[in-house]
């Protein structure tokens, strides 16, 4: 019969309805849903099409303001439906397809699929849901399809659909009823799964089962267990019930459900482990993948813990009062949490910087200053801590047409976890004007590109020549009004000359996945790009670790310094320093090493956190830990010259018959070691650039403890670069600074705990804030891959090697030092103020950063076994712990005290 559908026609949604088309297009994909057939809508509305005007009259008579008029009316309308003559034609081929699907004592589910005039107005679909409005009927038998088939179509005219269509404004009768015949799973255990939180739309998935089948949960008849699972930390939250009932095939009927006990044992035990979540939640991003949006799924476990999937539906959320945040790349800069100051003065830097990038990059300047709001949105302040606003960004990179050619990898270098669903960028298709900006961005890009090592020298001649006048000005001498002055005007240039370096690391970005693609492709040998971008021109990141470790050869020279340092507060020990006390050439040494690097410190872009430029005696410890270490610039020199004379080799023998790839890499890599240079060159005069602010500001912040207005010229850091600014040019409005300063200092000392590294919010943001990381429960088995499953860790390999050591996990670079000579750093992040410790440490492992972040870039640099990315590295690798890792794969495997993997 031609209304009895199957095989593809399964998936024409305008004769199934999006749900029973979905279903037909998940078992096409291979995913593990059960094999039905379907009748056409097209047979309901022939069936109903008689009864039309008198379903029509009855329902214009319904009184909506009156729920028993309402249930009067539906009650009507479904009699009429059902009582109606059976055509005997079609009853026939429903049995005859039911024998062709299915043996003849198969238990079936007759499920209903409402289908409106169009998908939007269809049950299950983005816009209307419908979600439970219409009946499904379980556990029946081959001879009460078709009378339940008839109970599915007059089931469109429940109570609760006519409400729901009356309020949507949409037509009462203009729909009809395609119906599934699935075979039946006798489910032992239940769920519904959510890819994404449903109240923020935050990409953890959330699960709710129950033990019986999926009616006990989906209409929560019985007690449910929820998980929260977070896939980037590999953790889980339980919420777990006291489940007492399920629902189940009645064994007192021959068909139908009813609600029956669940044995004591297994009451209060999880429904599902930790092994079936994270499989579950592996096929819900399938899922959400295959239709390009997140999904509510419904699903079962039969008793042998095969996972079976009943249904899928978007999951509907209003993506407009979403945001999506992230600390996963930021935390590099800015990590833990920070002051006013530091925060306006960032938010200041990355609208100023973005903006030149955009227009480098062809973008209008009247669409960049329609998009200014979000400009300024780049960045949040939550808990005291800096965040990305995702939303921002996606909205502003968008602006460049070239972006989706970029996108994918720009995510894995930011590190990201959490993206848009919605808005997917495409290279193809689109209008003839779309095309052509295309070509014009791809242009603008080539010539940016012929052009760069030009417009980087200028970059670097410009910042070369301003800085040492702005460092050499005496600040607290100079008048507050000129100071704001020159501080503006300071702005204004870097408005002119910094996007150049954002187009440096979007070149970067792209020639180390071009370098990576040709590596994989014709080698094949993991982390050898790594190796090949040792040496090359020395950048001002390393040249300042070559001048500290060469200032620690001095000082091993220098009588009494080390036992000095050691004994006495480094702050006495430096005026013994500047008054010759442990030698000339030690304090001449030190002296030069400040004046050309005293910018570079720990968190030394948090303008609160002083350098060894504005306190020198900070210089000291560094330098004794170096001294007391051992290692010399030379025999660092030699290990990177090492690394890349046998990366060099391998190369060469695995091209030997290849000269034109080998050619094609050698430039390929050599274009990447300049960029690596302009990138960590221009990391360092970012540095310079915060140290001239803090400069400024604590200045300003004198002057305003002269004028009474400010305690301590530090409060300076709990008020804004605009507030401060403000008080001197007579623009600001915060009229009692001491209070708003000591306010905010009471807050930053009191801050709540840190957030989840990528979360959503949706509405207003501080009433959508997810809980904090520190209170998430873990439990996710073996913390293997980011899945759950057993094995060792795994994060990014960026430096390769495999070392075995103790890991030493450190939260504050500011605390004792890890001792030993086998130490295996684990950290959350790093920054270039953490390099005495990472020059001391066997390995490397942390929880954020990406192949360009710094902590890969120092790994490779010396020659230290680098991990990057490596989920909750903290939490999941004991400190203390015996670890061996592999920074060719990424992984850490615990061991035992016998050195044999843990169990």
């Amino acid at each position: 019969m031609r209304h009895i559908l199957t095989g593809r026609a399964l998936t024409d949604s305008a004769l199934t309805g999006p749900k029973l088309a979905r279903q037909a297009r998940m078992r096409e994909a291979g995913l593990p849903v059960p094999a039905f057939f379907a009748l056409s809508a097209r047979a309901c509305e022939e069936a109903l099409a008689p009864h039309l005007p008198r379903l029509r009259r009855r329902l214009a008579e319904v009184d909506f303001d009156d729920p028993a008029a309402i249930t009067a009316g539906a009650a009507a309308a479904r009699e009429l439906i059902t009582t109606a003559a059976a055509d005997p034609t079609l009853d026939a081929a429903l049995l005859a397809a039911f024998d062709t699907a299915f043996a003849p004592d198969t238990a079936v589910a007759v499920r209903s699929s409402t289908v409106g005039a169009d998908e939007a107005d269809s049950e299950d679909s983005a816009d209307n849901p419908f979600a439970g409005m219409s009946d499904s009927y379980l556990y029946v038998r081959r001879e009460e399809v078709p009378e339940r088939v008839r109970l599915c179509w007059a089931s469109g005219y429940n109570a609760e659909s006519l409400l729901y269509r009356h309020a949507q404004g949409l037509e009462l009768t203009g729909f009809s009823v395609a119906v599934a015949v699935q075979e039946m799973v006798p489910g032992r255990r239940s769920f519904v799964l959510f890819t994404c939180d449903p109240a923020t739309g935050a990409r953890r998935p959330v699960v709710a089962a129950a033990h019986g089948i999926g009616e006990g949960v989906v209409q929560e008849r019985v007690p449910v267990d929820h998980f929260f699972l977070d896939p980037a930390t590999a953790t889980l939250t339980r919420r777990l019930s006291h489940k007492d009932q399920r629902v189940d095939r009645d064994p007192h009927a021959p068909s139908g459900t009813a609600l029956l006990p669940v044995p004591d044992a297994e009451r209060d035990v999880p429904v599902l482990d930790d092994a079936e979540l994270w499989r579950i939640a592996r096929l819900g991003e399938r899922i959400a993948e295959l239709f390009d949006a997140p999904q509510d799924i419904e699903g079962t476990l039969t008793a042998d813990g095969r996972v079976h999937i009943l249904q899928s539906r978007p999951v509907v959320l209003d993506l407009g009062r979403q945001r999506l945040w992230s600390s996963a790349n930021i935390t590099e800069s800015f990590p833990g949490t920070t002051t006013a100051l530091t925060y306006s003065h960032a938010q200041l830097f990355y609208r100023t910087i973005f903006h030149d990038l955009y227009r480098d990059l062809g973008v209008d300047e009247r669409t960049i200053h329609g998009n200014r709001h979000h400009l300024a949105s780049m960045i949040g302040f939550l808990h005291h801590r800096i965040h990305y606003s995702l939303t921002a960004w996606y909205h502003l990179h968008r602006q460049v047409p070239l972006f989706a050619l970029g996108r994918a990898r720009w995510e894995q270098m930011m590190g990201l976890t959490t993206t848009p669903d919605s808005g997917r960028d495409s290279l193809r298709g689109g209008t003839l004007a779309h095309r052509w900006r295309m070509a014009r961005s791809a242009v603008r890009v080539g010539r940016l590109l012929l052009t760069h090592d030009r417009r980087v020298r200028a970059y670097e001649r410009w910042w070369d020549a301003l800085v040492p006048t702005l460092r050499d000005t005496d600040w607290h001498a100079a008048d507050p009004l000129d100071t704001v002055e020159r501080t503006h005007r300071l702005w204004r240039e870097v408005g002119d000359h910094w996007g150049v370096t954002l187009v440096n690391d979007l070149f970067l970005t792209m020639g180390t996945g071009a370098a990576e693609r040709l590596l994989d492709r014709w080698v094949g040998e993991p982390g050898l790009l790594g190796d090949l971008l040792c040496g090359g021109e020395e950048n001002r990141s390393v040249a300042a670790v070559m001048s500290l470790l060469r200032l620690a050869e001095t000082a091993r020279e220098a009588p009494g310094l080390l036992a000095a340092v050691a004994d006495r507060p480094a702050e006495e020990v430096w005026e013994r320093v500047r008054q010759g006390g442990f030698g000339a050439e030690f304090t001449a040494a030190a002296d030069a090493h400040l004046r050309r690097f005293g910018d570079r410190g720990l968190q030394e872009l948090k303008l609160e956190q002083p350098t060894p430029r504005v306190r020198p005696w900070l210089l000291l410890p560094l330098v004794a830990e170096h001294a007391r270490g051992g290692r010399t610039a030379e025999e660092l020199r030699r290990t990177e010259d090492g690394i890349r004379a046998g990366a060099e080799e391998r190369l060469a023998a695995a091209l030997r018959r290849r000269p034109l790839r080998r050619a094609v890499v050698r430039a390929l890599l050599e274009r990447l070691r300049r960029l690596i240079r302009y990138r960590e060159d221009s990391r360092y005069r970012r540095s310079e650039l915060f140290g001239v602010s803090r400069a400024v500001h604590l200045a300003l912040g004198a002057w305003l403890v002269e004028r009474k207005a400010l305690n301590d010229p530090e409060d300076v850091f709990h008020l804004t670069h605009e507030e401060v600014l403000g008080s001197v040019d007579g623009t600001g409005v915060a009229g009692d600074l001491r209070a708003v300063a000591e306010a905010r200092r009471r807050a930053y000392e009191h801050a709540a705990p840190e957030l989840p590294l990528d979360f959503a919010t949706m509405g207003a943001v501080p009433t959508s804030l997810p809980a904090p990381a520190a209170t998430r429960s873990g439990g996710a088995g073996n913390a293997g891959d980011a899945a759950g499953g057993g094995g060792p860790l795994a994060g990014l390999g960026s430096s390769r090697g495999t070392v075995r050591g103790t890991a030493r996990v450190v939260l504050d670079p500011h605390g004792p030092v890890p001792a030993g000579d086998d130490v295996i750093l684990v950290a959350r992040e790093t920054d270039p103020g953490w390099l005495f410790l990472m020059l001391r440490a066997r390995g490397i492992v942390v929880e954020r950063g990406t192949m360009l972040s710094h902590t890969a870039i120092t790994g490779r640099k010396f020659g230290i076994p680098t991990i990057v990315a490596l989920p909750g590295a903290t939490s999941r690798i004991p400190d203390g712990c015996r670890v061996e890792m592999d920074g060719s794969t990424g992984t850490v495997t615990l061991l035992d005290d016998d050195g044999e993997v843990r169990a």
